[in-house]
């Protein structure tokens, strides 16, 4: 029998040593050698927990809330009722709590799951729920394709009744939840009994694969025990704070039932009283609770501070809630847990990152669930004399854990990985550990939403994923190293949560295609450097829906494929128009075009309008803001304002020079609340933009621009667009 131990090495010597009387075919795997188990069940017949405590229950929650190793048994050498303290469990009913592991009584738990594992698909028409956990129960059913009704009851006389059709869920109720959420409840019943009756259901209804409702139910608790993170006493108070982005995105899962929880919460609600109220499953409230409190959208009234304000809120206590434990500090992880993920990953092994010698530049960690991408990036940052890895992790929980270890100066972070995802990993850095966070990934349409909510959340820089093995070295990934260590230096002072704009149903009204240089109309310039996207979506943010609004072109530092999927995105949260700069046309009213740093822009008068397009010339290396900047200014000369948000270097300053010098007017934002205040100092400095202290100045110039648009104008330019040769 294969039994892997997960402990810390001195901890792990002691198991190993107190288990020497155990012979047979028991083979015990641990440290490195836990890396070539596959990620299958069949692999792992039992899993040895280490010392009793935090790192020891996440270590073994991980394995236990993985789709692929729910069902392997755990001893955990710790009593049940403390390790409950600290951790929402779903049971198996093999499972052992026992301090004292030692060979006799090991050896006894061995025999006891190899019948287990005989008859664990098996149960009756009733039974306890200590002898066949809800968890077992469910996987059978699921795996039978059993059809009947499951009757349960926990400790607390709460009755539910789930109807099961082919393994699928067609129906459920438990306490007063109903279908998917009755069931997460149900995954975590630790005591109770069940009655089976195996009769035929009606047709119809809608059916839930249950597999598919064990995965998501296990993912739920994986996220609900971070709220351990959080909590110290489950019956202190709990408030909103001045944050509020909780319920910022109403087409979230369960969107309605959270806006309960918060109005809650407002209502003075403790931890223990929403845990009884909440019309969420007790995994899917505290994951929503977890997320809040990363956030810093909700926080804990301090002890002895005022009491519930509506005294309509249930009351009661969880036993979970009641018995919490006491946790003051985050859950750190022992170094064992990189091995043991990797195996929940099904990743190869990878070899360690020696500890060096810190450089002149940066230490960078690189996070990645993906080990060809880690040995590619490890070999290009190695290759960089100015670069320092300061280690590897494969998902956002190791690189909490290694970022407050090695205090990296840059943070590589990869979006999709196992147990917590990237954007999760980023907000909960920037909130408990800030430092610069550079955004890797794979640009695809289905990553673009998650690149563009990473600068919601405060990402520095998004680049483009190195290919393969063989690009290590070669000259795009020079670019890719100047781009981390300059992401390195930024000032994390203007890092934070941006709140969508309000989105107004329908299109924005007619925008007229009035030349904007045919009178005194503005045409607005907004170049956007390395770490300026999140003033430049709060920017976007503020601006009103209007067909007045004077024609905007935004320059941004970033790829083509990036600047799509971010024309996409900001489409579903603001009312005004967007769209990507280069079809030769009328610039409208209303609407902002976003031109990419990898395409040369042409602006030239044709009589008394203007053409911009794209040509085929290839952008000059570092220049891509004193091009644009220089060839609006010779077309529009004192009509162009121009705003800098932000940037590393001497681009833009030359073209700015060069509006400034046309009667063109120039504005900077204040170097305190850029990310990368180099280019917004040099103008500050040499005279050629005037200072603007925050987002809501810039804003005003906007609202100050608006063009009063007349019927006249409409008329003429509804003739013009008659008989364009540029629309």
């Amino acid at each position: 029998m294969k039994v892997l131990v997960l402990a810390e090495q001195n901890e792990c010597e002691k198991l190993l040593d107190d288990l020497s009387g155990i012979g047979g075919d028991t083979v015990f795997i641990h440290g490195p050698n836990v890396l070539k188990i596959a990620a299958n069940p069949a692999e792992a017949d039992v899993i040895l927990g280490g010392a009793p405590g935090h790192a020891s229950n996440g270590s073994i929650l991980a394995w236990r809330c993985h789709h692929h190793t729910y069902l392997v048994p755990c001893w955990v050498p710790a009593p049940r009722e403390s390790f409950s303290r600290g951790c929402l469990w779903p049971a198996l009913a093999i499972d052992r709590f026992d301090p004292e592991c030692t060979a006799g009584p090991f050896s006894q738990w061995l025999s006891q799951v190899s019948e287990w594992q005989q008859n664990r698909m098996h149960f009756g028409k009733g039974g306890d729920l200590r002898e066949r956990s809800a968890l077992e129960l469910s996987t059978a059913l699921c795996l039978r394709k059993a059809t009947g009704v499951l009757s349960v009851f926990d400790d607390d006389g709460a009755e539910g009744e789930f109807f099961i059709k082919d393994g699928n869920l067609i129906s459920a109720s438990f306490k007063h939840l109903r279908e998917a959420q009755a069931f997460f409840e149900l995954l975590c019943i630790g005591g109770g009994g069940y009655a089976w009756n195996g009769r035929n259901l009606p047709k119809g209804g809608e059916q839930r694969p249950l597999s598919l409702l064990i995965a998501q139910g296990l993912k739920n608790i994986g996220e609900a025990n971070f709220l351990y993170h959080f909590v110290s006493n489950p019956n202190q108070q709990i408030r909103t704070t001045d944050s509020q982005s909780a319920l910022d995105d109403s087409a979230v899962e369960n969107f309605n039932e959270q806006k309960k929880i918060y109005g809650l919460i407002e209502k003075g609600a403790s931890l223990a009283q929403l845990m009884v109220a909440s019309p969420l499953s007790a995994p899917s409230t505290m994951a929503v609770l977890s997320k809040w409190f990363s956030l810093e959208d909700i926080t804990l009234v301090p002890e002895g501070g005022s009491e519930p304000e509506d005294e309509s809120i249930a009351s009661g206590q969880v036993p979970r809630a009641e018995t919490m434990d006491v946790v003051s500090e985050p859950i750190s992880e022992s170094d064992h847990i990189e091995l043991v993920l990797g195996h929940l990953s099904g990743r190869e092994e990878l070899t360690p990152v020696p500890e060096q010698v810190p450089g002149p530049e940066c230490s960078v960690l690189i996070v990645d669930d993906s080990p060809l991408i880690c040995n590619v990036l490890r070999n290009i940052f190695e290759g960089d004399s100015r670069m320092r890895v300061a280690g590897i992790a494969h998902d956002g929980i190791e690189a909490l854990r290694m970022i407050g270890e090695h205090k990296p100066d840059v943070v590589t972070l990869d979006l999709q990985m196992p147990r917590m995802d990237g954007l999760t990993a980023l907000k909960h850095i920037l909130i408990r550990d800030p430092r610069p966070v550079v955004v890797l990934s794979a640009f695809t349409e289905a990553t673009s939403r998650l690149t563009y909510e990473s600068f919601k959340y405060g990402a520095v820089e998004v680049l483009q994923k190195p290919a393969n093995a063989a690009n290590a070295g070669r000259a795009g990934n020079g670019e890719i190293c100047d781009r981390i260590v300059q992401a390195s230096r930024v000032q994390l002072t203007a890092v934070r949560y941006i709140r969508r704009g309000e989105k107004s149903d329908g299109d924005p009204p007619a925008a007229p295609h009035h030349d904007p240089t045919n009178g005194a109309e503005k045409v607005i310039m907004v170049i956007c450097g390395a770490g300026g996207i999140p003033a430049l979506l709060k920017l976007i943010f503020t601006l009103p829906r209007s067909n007045r609004l004077p024609p905007t072109i935004i320059g941004v530092d970033m790829p083509w494929q990036v600047t799509e999927a971010m024309i996409t995105n900001i489409k579903k949260d603001t009312p005004v128009a967007m769209q990507r700069l280069g079809a030769p046309g009328l610039l409208r009213f209303g609407c902002c075009y976003v031109a990419s740093h990898e395409d040369r822009y042409r602006f030239l008068n044709k009589g008394n309008r203007v053409q911009v397009g794209r040509n085929g010339v290839d952008p000059a290396p570092n220049r891509f803001f004193d091009e644009l900047l220089s060839s609006a200014a010779d077309s529009l000369n004192s009509r162009l304002v121009a705003i800098a948000l932000s940037g590393p270097g001497q681009d833009g300053v030359e073209g700015m020079r060069r509006v400034k010098q046309a009667g063109g007017e120039v504005f900077a934002l204040t170097p305190g609340a850029c990310l990368r205040p180099e280019l917004p100092e040099r103008l500050i400095k040499l005279g050629y933009a005037q200072e603007i202290i925050d987002i809501g100045g810039l804003s005003e110039l906007f609202h100050t621009r608006t063009t009063r648009v007349s019927p006249e104008h409409i008329g003429q330019a509804l003739e013009e667009l008659s008989d364009s040769d540029l629309s």
